[in-house]
């Protein structure tokens, strides 16, 4: 097994009961903070986060302010910068690892070279009107519900092919509320269960489409629940990249000392929870990344995946795709099938 890998096994695959089980051993790397001063936490923060390391180092800060009794704010310059960082993880899928995925084709190197050297919203923006949307992102935001569907019978760019193709009927999940410091220190119980966070005793899906739900009726209506979650990551990036703020970030006071910040990213809330001891080092500090509300044991990886026993391992990994983990995934199939890492 690959250390800090979710581990989705096949069950049994002939009946309608519980076909995958979902298990992501996650390393918690912020253990090696446990003793270190907070200037050190910060300096240590982006080396081991590399992925959404903005994120990761914002919610660090503020988590370090606030337990200081210092003013915890995110400013208009880290606001910005994150999402930036949130529009270029988002195009790197859509570039990068879903091609493949979606049309079995390798990523195109000149899109990629293009991503590499767009360090702005309005060179993603351009990329993304050349690649993604056939049009700017402000014009295809416009359109409304019933103009992306449109758009995607249209089949003019690979994502709206995408969009076209994704017929399968999903029932919804829960979708996480946008969760602010202040709530997340009232209801502690359910988010700080190591590797299984959830919201008043039911495990939620986070991500694009826990935010953009409201502009997709027809599609979750008819429950088109895959297609939905890709029209959402297609909506939360065109407003990103039109200058729309979406993202925010927040910290509180715990009752009994210590602190909470959450910063929220590409996919969801990232939340850091920290204390001090009387030396003034870290004495405890948990992070719970979006990703673990996905791989929790009875999230929407492990229903989604249920829901559609019969489908072939493509269309499995093209489901997860969509949930979008931010670690590496393996499939642990039976054995007429056997296995594929992701």
């Amino acid at each position: 097994m690959t250390l800090d890998q979710i581990q989705i096994t096949q069950l049994f695959g002939s009946t309608d009961d519980a076909v995958f089980s979902v298990h992501w051993p996650r390393l918690a790397a912020e253990q090696l903070f446990i003793g270190q001063r907070p200037d050190q936490v910060l300096t240590l923060t982006p080396r081991l986060f590399s992925l959404c390391r903005h994120a990761q180092t914002l919610a660090a800060r503020l988590a370090l302010l606030q337990v200081a009794g210092e003013p915890a704010a995110a400013s208009e310059a880290e606001l910005a910068q994150l999402h930036l960082e949130a529009a270029r993880e988002t195009l790197r899928k859509l570039l990068l690892d879903w091609p493949v995925t979606f049309s079995g084709n390798a990523a195109d190197t000149v899109w990629l070279s293009r991503w590499r050297t767009a360090h702005s919203l309005e060179q993603l923006a351009t990329l993304a009107a050349d690649w993604v949307y056939g049009q700017s992102p402000e014009s295809w935001l416009q359109q409304g519900e019933s103009g992306w569907l449109a758009w995607g019978q249209q089949g003019s760019t690979a994502p709206a092919r995408w969009v076209a193709h994704l017929t399968q009927p999903l029932s919804l999940c829960a979708l996480l509320p946008m969760l602010d410091a202040e709530q997340l220190c009232a209801q502690r119980a359910d988010w700080q269960t190591v590797n299984a966070p959830q919201w008043h005793g039911q495990a939620q899906e986070t991500g694009a489409l826990a935010c953009e739900a409201q502009h997709l009726p027809a599609t979750l209506g008819a429950q088109l629940l895959a297609r939905a979650r890709l029209l959402a990551r297609l909506i939360q990036l065109a407003r990103w990249l039109c200058g729309q703020s979406t993202l925010c970030a927040s910290a509180a006071s715990l009752p009994e000392g210590g602190a909470v910040a959450v910063v929220h990213s590409a996919r969801g809330p990232l939340i850091h929870c920290l204390s001090l001891n009387q030396q003034g080092r870290i004495a405890a500090y948990q992070v719970v990344p979006p990703t673990a509300w996905s791989a929790h044991p009875q999230g929407v990886i492990q229903r989604t995946l249920n829901a559609l026993p019969k489908a072939t391992p493509l269309e499995w990994q093209q489901q997860v795709a969509l949930i979008d983990p931010c670690v590496a995934y393996k499939f642990n199939l039976l054995p007429v099938q056997g296995s594929f890492d992701a």
